[in-house]
Formats: C-alpha cells, structure tokens, sequence
C-alpha cells in the first residue's frame, strides 16, 4: 500500500511558489504503492550501482552508492512487488555503513528510512524507490539489505548524459578527505571545489520529517534523485561550504524540494566516472525562487543552496568506469551553465524592479543569418569591451509555456526567454565628445539559430522590414520594440596597459638618477571560431588597444562577411591597431576590406594546434563554439582566457 495520500505541505508550498500548484494537484497519483514488474525488472538485471538515502544518528540525509562485485549486473533482486533485497559492495568510508551501525546499535527502534534511484546510464532510463530497511546483515564482504518499498515511480530522463559503463573490478577505494562536521568557519579543500566545478551529474538526497499531526497522513519519508547538466552546472559560492543547485524545468512534482521547504537539509553525492572518485556532502539546504534566487544566479528563477555541514571524498572506488576511448553523450536538454553574481565581479545585474528597456534602432543584415541589432538604452551603461548584455524577450515573444519533454526541439524546455549576447560596439567607447549623450547606444551581433525563437523572430523582423520598408533598418525607433536589460555581465575584457609599467633604469653617477624605459607593447593571440570574433570587434575599438600586437587567428566558413566586421570595428577605432590576421577557410577566394596598415595572410582548411604553436604570446584570448576552444587550446602555450558564455 502506498504511504501517500496526496501532496505534503512542502511540495504544496514549492509548487505554488512556482506556480503550476493547479497542474498536478492530482499527479501524486501516479507514484505507486509497489513496485511494477519492469521496475523490478530494471532493478536486478540492468544497474552495476544504485545511489540510496539514509539518516545518520543527528537526521542528517546522506547519499550513499550500493554497488555489485566488481561491478557486476545481478546483484539487486525482487522476491515480491514491495521488496527489494541488494548483496552489495559498500567500501570504507560510505555514509550507509556508519548509519547502518548506528540504527542496529539502536535496534531499528526508529524504522530505518531508506530511498534509491537507478539510472541505466546508457539509456537514460530511470526509475525511483522509497521505503524502509527490514533487514541489514553482513555475508562475508557483502552487506545484506533487505528493504520494503512503498513508493515507486518513473521519471524524466532529460538531463542524463549518457555514457557507456564498463565494470572495473580492481578499485582500491581509499578516503583522502573526511570532516564529519564542518566546524562554523569550515570550509571544502581547494580540490574537492575543482571536483565539483567538474561535474556534470550528481545525486540529490533529501528528508520529508512529518510532524506529529501531519504523521498519520503524511508519514516520514526520504527522497533520492538525480540531477544533471553540463560539467560545472553545480556551483561554489565564496565560502567555499554553500553549493547552488539550479532547478531545471522537470516534472514539476517537486518531491525533492518539497521535502527541503519543510525538512531543510539535503544530501549530494558526485561521482567521477573516469577516475571512480566520490564526494558525499551533507548540509543544510534552502529553495530559493524569483528575486531571492537571481541575486545568487542571475536569471535563474530556482535554485537550491546546500551549506555542508559534512562531507567524505574516496578515491577510485565506483566500480564501473567509462569505457576507455568513448565520450560522454550530453543531454541536449540541459541549458548553459549558469555563473553565480560573486563570480562576475566585472558584471552589472539589475534586479527586477530595476530593469531597464532598451529599443531596437538599427538592423545591419550582413548576410542571409548573420546580422547587427543596435539598441538604445534611456540611461548610461558602464560596459567594458568583450562584455555581453543579457536580455529578456518575454515582453517580446510572451512567456515560454510549459513543456516537459520536447524531442524536435530541446531547448524550448528551460526557455526562460533570457538571451546572451556579446557587445560588439558601444557608443560608451566613443571619444569623450561623442560620448556625452543621455543615454547609451549599444549592437550586438548575433546569428541565426535554426529554430531559435528569439533569432528566428529577430531575423523575420530583419527580413521584412528589408523586402518592404528597408528605411527601417537604419531607423528602426518607429516599430516601438523594446525588451528588458537585465544586465551587463561577463569577465573576457582586454584589460587597458598599466602606464607605470616599465623597466627601472639606475644611471651610475655621484647622483643616483632613475629613468622609466617602456617595454616592449604586450603581445596578444586571439583565436576565434566563426561568430567568435565578435567579443574581439570590441576589443579594437578602445584607445588603450593601440598599445597591443595582436594577432587573430580566425576560421570562418564567410570569410568575406567577418572580414567586413572586422574592418568596420577598425574604422571605429578611430586609431592605428597594430594587428595580423591569419584567416582558415574552405572558401578559397573572397574578398577583404581591411585597410593596408593590417597584414592579411589566407590559409586553407582549419587551424591546427601545431600552427598555433608558432606563436609566443603573453596572453592568449580563446572565442568559439566548445568543440572549438577544446581543440585549438591543445596548442596554446602560456596564459589562457576563455569567453564564459554559451550560446
């Protein structure tokens, strides 16, 4: 018989604090009392390992990894629908080893609460367990844990990556960092923070601790879930004890958050699947929605921050690892990630109540999906060169409804209609004369994303206006289209040359005289990758760019048309640029409208790691898509600096 009888209070007050409570009032439902046979099925003959919650002596969620031999399928079975009984592995170290000592030191006066989730990693299925402990006992190096489930369900599969896990069966797992409870003032080793900036998947414990008088009803329970996104979507705040988990658009049931509105405490464990590290963390949990949340993450309405109260991390111990010489597949699903405001210290976040609207005023099509929108803002905007400005088109296109899964097209499911795009000029960097307007005037360059709705809805305006009333495109004011500004964020800026930087100069002489001799200017590489360029267009712009050597190593399937850009950026530098540019492409002849003070060199095919090695630069500016900057960094030598944005 199933333990529920509808929504407890804290999945009540989280889904009407994201406003869909109305929408699955009834789907409590659908969580079943026992478990059905494809999930008994999935249990005992698909999972090498099973992440499970349980309490330690203090209530403390913890998030354990049940695991078979050597990695082996066949080690979880059902003798009925309401049990299941695992023969696992647990190694030195696992939360579920001290809380299973303890509840039979205590001789399961409490019941001993206990929740799973199986994920088959190479088909993203998953289904989820809860229930209690009957049983606990030891064969040889196996603990024998008999357990009776009373919720079962199957959920969303979206933000899995799938990976192909093989068993690995000679792991020597050993702790190398443990503090049970953090002190006040505690704080996670520099590694373990790296360990988590890393990760792309983590397992998310929870407790639901019913009062007295909501106990008949809505008995005690855990949760045990999964999260995923792209590596580092899980973030540190500066104390280096508090982890931010955004909250992707999911099923909206809530049970995970649920049980933190009312218990307030959660558990994470993050698994590497190259090495076979893990980091259990324990602590003290709280949801955070609209305002609350983005003064944390920007434009991230919901998120959850974990301030650990205890964490173990244990090397090589999961017993199956990635198959050597295949890569993760990510779920498409899975937004960008996310910084936190602290970790932006350049960047300019407007709350709610101070967004501004900024106008559209000028559209340049530079060709078929490829164009510069200029935008005018009322008030004065500090922008430094290779920023970006972050958008909201919600008042533009309407919000984003609801989706769950949305196989033609992934990123409509966390569409929150918040775009980012990097300045490519602003009127803020013109000289001190042109620059003493109200306001500030800035354009961003962007391309057509097949299936975008804010690109695509851009270049439909672009496109007619340029068939009908072309005279719109330089002036654009009189169409009234305004979005909201929600800020100015981003750290990939050239940062101006120090003017006291030089080389002391002691002259010999009854007198000691000194004298400032200039060093050489600092040579700079910059490589992009096709609309990469853009946050470089910026760069020229600025006076101080003149006092630079700079190099551009550019691929680009339209050379002609970022060329174009480029020479545009150039003649509103207003200044001489000391640069050369490198230009990759399969297309062999096109065109260039540089001006004759820039050396211009024309390659053919794709920049290669060994033509960037013949390059010494004191710094290296990296802009492209992933892929891109994974492989072109492979031949940087020295300092690198990577745009953080994705698009």
């Amino acid at each position: 018989m199933s333990s529920l009888n509808g929504w407890h209070k804290g999945e009540r007050a989280i889904q009407e604090k994201l406003g869909f409570r109305e929408a699955v009032s009834q789907s409590w439902t659908q969580i079943e009392g026992e478990m059905p046979e494809q999930h008994r099925n999935f249990y005992s003959k698909c999972l090498p390992f099973i992440p499970v919650t349980t309490l330690d002596s203090s209530g403390r969620p913890w998030s354990s990894i049940l695991a078979g031999p050597s990695g082996e399928i066949g080690w979880a079975s059902s003798e009925t629908h309401d049990r299941l009984s695992m023969q696992a592995v647990v190694w030195d170290g696992d939360p579920l080893k001290a809380n299973a000592e303890y509840h039979t030191h205590v001789g399961f006066q409490r019941k001993m609460l206990i929740a799973g989730i199986g994920v088959e990693f190479s088909t993203r299925r998953r289904n989820k367990f809860a229930g209690s402990v009957e049983v606990i006992g030891k064969q040889g190096c196996l603990l024998d844990i008999c357990t009776t489930v009373n919720e079962a369900i199957g959920n969303c599969p979206k933000y899995i990556t799938i990976r192909n896990l093989v068993p690995f069966p000679h792991t020597k797992p050993r702790v190398t960092h443990q503090e049970i409870n953090v002190p006040p003032t505690g704080s996670l080793p520099s590694d373990l923070i790296a360990f988590i900036l890393s990760s792309d998947t983590v397992f998310l414990g929870s407790t639901y601790s019913a009062s007295e008088e909501d106990a008949p009803r809505f008995p005690s329970h855990l949760g045990m879930n999964h999260r995923g996104g792209r590596p580092g979507f899980v973030r540190v705040r500066n104390d280096g004890r508090t982890l931010v988990l955004p909250d992707y658009s999911g099923n909206r049931m809530m049970s995970s958050l649920g049980n933190i509105e009312v218990t307030g405490l959660a558990s994470l464990t993050f698994p590497s699947f190259t090495n076979g590290s893990l980091l259990y963390v324990t602590g003290i949990a709280h949801n955070l929605v609209g305002a609350s949340a983005q003064a944390i993450m920007p434009s991230q309405n919901a998120l959850t921050t974990i301030e650990i109260t205890g964490y173990i991390f244990i090397e090589d111990a999961l017993p199956v690892r990635q198959c050597e010489g295949t890569d993760p597949q990510r779920s498409m699903y899975a937004p960008p990630v996310k910084l936190l405001k602290e970790e932006q210290a350049s960047s300019t976040y407007f709350s709610t109540e101070d967004a501004m609207h900024v106008a559209l005023s000028r559209i340049r099509l530079h060709s078929s999906n490829l164009a510069t929108f200029t935008f005018e803002s009322p008030h004065k905007l500090d922008i430094i060169p290779g920023q970006a400005a972050i958008l909201d088109f919600t008042s533009f296109l309407g919000a984003s409804p609801y989706r769950h899964m949305a196989p033609e097209s992934p990123n409509l499911v966390n569409d929150d209609r918040i775009r980012t795009w990097t300045i490519s000029w602003s009127s803020s960097w013109a000289s001190a004369a042109d620059a003493d307007g109200v306001g500030t005037t800035f354009s961003l360059t962007m391309r057509l994303k097949p299936g975008g709705a804010v690109t695509g809805a851009l270049f439909d305006i672009a496109n007619k206006l340029s068939a009908v009333r072309p005279e719109l495109l330089e002036d654009s004011r009189p169409l009234g289209l305004s979005v909201a500004l929600l800020g100015i964020a981003g750290d990939f800026g050239l940062e101006p040359p120090d003017p006291h930087e030089g080389t002391r100069i002691v002259d010999s002489g009854e007198a000691e005289q000194m004298s400032v001799q200039r060093k050489a200017p600092m040579k700079l590489l910059w490589i992009a990758g096709g609309i990469g360029i853009t946050p470089f267009l910026a760069m020229l712009i600025p006076s101080y760019s003149a006092e630079y050597e700079i190099t551009l190593l550019l691929s680009s399937r339209e050379p002609d048309v970022m060329l174009s850009l480029l020479s545009n950026a150039i003649e509103a530098a207003a200044h001489k640029v000391n640069l050369v540019v490198h230009v990759f492409s399969h297309t062999e002849q096109f065109e260039s409208s540089l001006p004759t003070s820039v050396s211009l060199h024309r390659h053919s095919g794709r920049i290669t790691s060994s033509f960037i090695s013949n390059f010494k630069a004191d710094c290296v500016y990296v802009c492209g898509p992933e892929l891109f900057e994974r492989e072109v960094i492979q031949g940087v030598d020295g300092k690198v600096r990577r745009e953080g944005f994705a698009y």
